[in-house]
């Protein structure tokens, strides 16, 4: 028992000591908030707000800040307050329809049709993984009108960045190896004079291209899982003037891939043919980086 008591102050006083550190830590964090907040205060006086500094900033700063954020809380955000309601609206359209919008495949086409006629745009930014379409001719036809109506709306007249995948059609109607991906629909093309960059999954290119077409803006293309002939390849290629990256990915139905531009600076081949094909490159003179996966 006397051993007992005389080692118990031993320890009481060693975890006095432990906890001496811990509670400087804390002691620590309370001061360095308390600063924090001092400084807030001392912001928001001098720049005469009463605290709230968001809701004190100009219009067109809080519509920037809502056009970076993620569709759905862009969205959401009209229902912060009365003055933030039109800012969506008045804010560029970032459109990003990821599973985080909606984890429906088919609540996320008719989700980006409300969003599509609801926002009076532009659209800097469209993004579509998994387009995905019923099995059912009719309703297939319908949704494949509805498509093109996307494409099709001013709302996308300058639009910078596409970033469209589709699901494969053996996945709705257990079609033959040939016929399994959904044909880009051709209003896509359109959008060609604004793009900066575009990344196209899963789907099958028409089989001719107008010799006009052109992508004076577009600096980096992103090809995978495609159907695209020789002639079709060249003619996209030969219209991006000032193009630095290309990716390719499982390119199929072509016999050669020719690649002639004297702006390319990057080059990412993965898993290139899905059948026999031969990849030729012509003409690189800027290209720095050539990699294969």
């Amino acid at each position: 028992m006397k051993e007992t008591a005389a080692a118990r102050p031993a320890v009481e006083k060693n975890e006095a000591v432990a906890a001496t550190p811990a509670r400087k830590r804390r002691a620590s964090d309370e001061a360095s908030g308390s600063r924090s907040r001092s400084r807030s205060h001392k912001l928001a006086r001098d720049c005469g707000c009463d605290g709230d500094l968001i809701n004190n900033l100009p219009d067109v700063i809080l519509a920037t800040i809502v056009s970076l954020l993620p569709t759905k809380y862009g969205v959401r955000s009209q229902a912060v307050a009365r003055r933030w309601r039109p800012l969506w609206r008045s804010a560029p359209l970032n459109l990003d329809a990821s599973y985080d919008l909606c984890s429906n495949d088919f609540g996320r086409f008719s989700l980006v049709s409300r969003i599509l006629c609801d926002h009076p745009g532009p659209a800097r930014r469209f993004a579509f993984d998994r387009i995905h379409l019923h099995r059912e001719e009719k309703r297939y036809a319908e949704e494949a009108a509805q498509l093109e109506s996307w494409f099709n709306s001013p709302l996308l007249d300058n639009l910078q960045e596409l970033d469209i995948v589709f699901s494969l059609l053996e996945y709705l109607c257990g079609q033959s190896e040939k016929e399994k991906r959904y044909p880009l629909p051709p209003s896509v093309l359109r959008l060609a004079p604004t793009l900066q960059l575009a990344r196209i999954g899963s789907c099958d290119f028409p089989t001719e291209i107008s010799p006009a077409l052109n992508f004076p803006l577009l600096r980096q293309l992103d090809l995978r899982c495609v159907s695209i002939s020789e002639d079709v390849f060249s003619g996209v290629l030969s219209g991006c003037h000032v193009l630095e990256n290309l990716y390719l990915s499982e390119i199929r139905d072509v016999g050669c891939l020719r690649i002639c531009s004297p702006t390319l600076r990057i080059i990412v081949i993965s898993c290139l043919f899905e059948d026999n094909g031969e990849l030729v490159i012509m003409e690189a003179p800027r290209l720095e980086r050539l990699l294969l996966r």
